[in-house]
């Protein structure tokens, strides 16, 4: 017959004293205040270069002489621009979700 093994659990540790417990929290809080931090600025940056992007050919189309290059610039500076900052702003808000911020 089999020896029967003995049962240890997993999740059995010593209680946290609160010295432990508040650098704990404060780790936390720390890496939770560095992935906002890191988001914020990714996701701000790329909102930016989306926002000059689309003010960039906005400005060529009302500069050109030429009418087809000025609804080109005109059309592309406002699909490029919103859409890109449109898109940014679902992926930092999908991307936060996940991390759960």
């Amino acid at each position: 017959m089999p020896e029967p093994t003995l049962h240890v659990h997993q999740w059995n540790r010593r209680p946290l004293t609160l010295e432990e417990r508040a650098l704990e929290l404060e780790q936390l809080e720390r890496e939770t205040r560095r992935q906002t931090r890191s988001l914020y600025l990714r996701y701000g940056l790329e909102y930016a270069v989306w926002f000059s992007i689309g003010v960039f050919l906005l400005g060529w189309s009302m500069h050109t002489t030429d009418s087809r290059y000025a609804a080109l610039a005109f059309w592309g500076g406002l699909i490029l621009g919103d859409g890109g900052m449109i898109l940014t702003l679902v992926r930092a808000r999908h991307e936060s979700e996940k991390l759960g911020l």
